[in-house]
């Protein structure tokens, strides 16, 4: 069995293999492909205008090669530091198009949570839309700081409950992470009657009984409050559908899961 580590960037590989292997060791997984995608403008096969962006890119951020570089160091770095479960992860690096190559390897995962770190550069950008929408599987994506410490397993998860069937998937794809968890909270936020604090079952189902905390609707974005409410209750994880609508609706219109992107300062794990 493997599992999908994709390393977008140099700053944020420490926190994506640390999540990686945090969940490798939760759900007994023995191997971990850290994954790197070297964009190359001059090897690219894609659209004038893409390659012309990506050539743009250098002037910022170094050529692909030397991006490439940068992020292999800090796997050697982090794999040097005596990591309990450094053995298990294994480096590939593929030259070609961020979201398709990411497309095309997490095709062949066989855990259905792919781990990334969440880093505001092109590549991260790409990554998490082949991700989410391209892959099937749930994403687990961490803030690029973020470090797993002793930590062993994901010890208390919020799980947000909505009133679709993506909450229902993001609750099936979490299953091995909420049992590991000593505490589980699912938050609604709405009111006691709402048909959405049914999910409840899909959670108890898995053999755990959560607990229910459910908060007044408040004036403010609705996955800022989310987050707000599950880093106000100590929660090591956050677990939510992604995107009710199509990819391009999203883009266009979607509010919810860009704002719980950007207003958390924990792991998400999102699921399309």
């Amino acid at each position: 069995m493997k599992l999908l580590a994709i390393l977008v960037g140099a700053d944020g590989t420490a926190a994506c293999l640390d999540a990686a292997t945090t969940l490798a060791r939760a759900a007994d997984v023995p191997q971990i492909e850290a994954l790197n995608v070297e964009v190359d403008p001059e090897r690219l096969v894609a659209a004038s205008e893409e390659i012309d962006i990506q050539r743009l890119r250098e002037s910022h951020e170094g050529s692909a090669q030397q991006r490439s570089a940068a992020v292999h160091a800090a796997y050697a770095a982090w794999f040097a530091d005596a990591h309990e479960d450094a053995a298990r992860v294994e480096w590939k690096s593929v030259v070609g198009a961020e979201a398709e190559t990411v497309k095309a390897e997490a095709a062949q995962a066989d855990v259905v949570v792919i781990v990334m770190a969440r880093e505001g550069s092109m590549d991260g950008s790409d990554a998490l839309e082949a991700a989410i929408f391209g892959s099937g599987k749930p994403t687990l994506l961490v803030p690029a700081d973020w470090r797993a410490g002793k930590r062993k397993h994901f010890d208390h998860v919020v799980v947000a409950l909505s009133n679709t069937e993506i909450a229902e998937h993001a609750i099936a794809g979490s299953a091995t992470i909420l049992r590991k968890a000593t505490r589980v909270t699912a938050l609604r936020i709405g009111s006691e009657d709402d048909p959405a604090t049914g999910l409840i079952s899909d959670i108890e189902a898995l053999g755990i009984t959560p607990e229910l905390h459910i908060v007044a609707r408040g004036e403010g974005d609705l996955g800022e409050q989310i987050a707000s409410e599950a880093q106000a209750l100590g929660a090591d994880l956050i677990v939510a559908g992604a995107y009710r609508h199509g990819e391009i609706i999203e883009w266009l219109a979607g509010g919810t899961t860009r704002h719980l992107l950007a207003a958390a300062k924990l792991p998400l794990l999102l699921a399309h």
